[in-house]
């Protein structure tokens, strides 16, 4: 169960750069940049949450 826990806060990760980049790169054109910062905000916090949940003993078999 803690490898699906990391490989889905790695996914999560991943698209959270990518997205980053993204719009990094397309200039300061003013479109969507506070709803694209509140989901860069919200995948990056699940995909650490996740990661950190990862590691409790629970998921530990």
């Amino acid at each position: 169960m803690s490898i699906v826990l990391i490989v889905t806060a790695f996914v999560l990760l991943i698209a959270a750069t990518v997205i980053y980049v993204k719009n990094r790169n397309t200039g300061p054109d003013g479109t969507n940049v506070g709803s694209t910062r509140r989901g860069l905000i919200l995948l990056v916090f699940v995909g650490l949450a996740l990661a950190l949940a990862s590691q409790l003993p629970v998921f530990r078999g």
